[in-house]
């Protein structure tokens, strides 16, 4: 990829070719970052959402992982964009226009999650069906470990400086969001310990008690998406 743009370049002096290699670079580098950030995101939030709906069955795990795979539009949003910028040698201000079409659909799969989400809790209230804090536990372990995985990363995406197409939209969405699917997943985390160490607790009300906490937060994730876009 990086000879194929080199070899695009209209620029026949010796700086002009060293100086879009070296921006090329920087941008090949965050483009694999991004493609790092998506399999994490991905093998993370399947793994947490099945042991959680098959071993666990905590609803507050699901939501969690729901949560992280709607991350995963973004993710794969921003792969390609910075895919485009290296096959293309698109200019990153062209790009981050280009990435606006697509935060519409986020928010509208942010929805879709929310809805499964409101809809297991409130089933879950009226199961007899207890939760497995063992595996609640396990599944609340995997989501955090993949979430403090994607923050490393996003920040050395931030740290390398390469154009506003990462310091905008995306990236802005990406952290806040991450952050948010992060403090999630040690509340949980430590709702699990807890009814471990005490379980006469009523961790079957509780846990969607909690997952009730996460439909307020990724509802309003896609309420303050709509109201920026305008």
């Amino acid at each position: 990829i990086l000879k194929e743009v080199i070899s695009m370049s209209h620029s026949h002096d010796h700086h002009g070719v060293v100086s879009n290699f070296a921006h090329v670079e920087r941008h090949l580098h965050v483009y694999r970052n991004y493609r790092y950030l998506f399999a994490i995101g991905f093998i993370g939030a399947i793994a947490e959402f099945l042991i959680a709906l098959v071993l666990a069955h905590s609803v507050s795990v699901q939501a969690d992982a729901i949560h992280a795979l709607t991350h995963l539009s973004l993710y794969a949003l921003a792969c390609v964009v910075s895919g485009q910028i290296v096959a293309r040698n698109m200019n990153p201000h062209e790009a981050y226009h280009y990435q606006e079409k697509f935060i519409y659909l986020y928010a509208l799969l942010i929805f879709v999650g929310l809805a499964w989400i409101l809809f297991t809790s409130i089933t879950k209230l009226q199961s007899s069906e207890n939760v497995i804090t063992t595996y609640m536990f396990i599944s609340a372990g995997i989501g955090l470990s993949a979430n403090i995985i994607a923050l490393k990363i996003l920040n050395a995406i931030s740290k390398a400086h390469v154009g506003v197409v990462y310091k905008h939209r995306t990236h802005q969405l990406l952290n806040i969001d991450t952050w948010g699917d992060l403090a999630f997943s040690v509340i949980v985390l430590i709702t699990s310990i807890v009814s471990l160490s005490y379980p006469w607790l009523p961790i079957r009300i509780i846990d969607p008690v909690i997952s009730f906490g996460a439909v307020g937060w990724i509802g309003w994730s896609g309420i303050r998406i709509i109201i920026n876009k305008k």
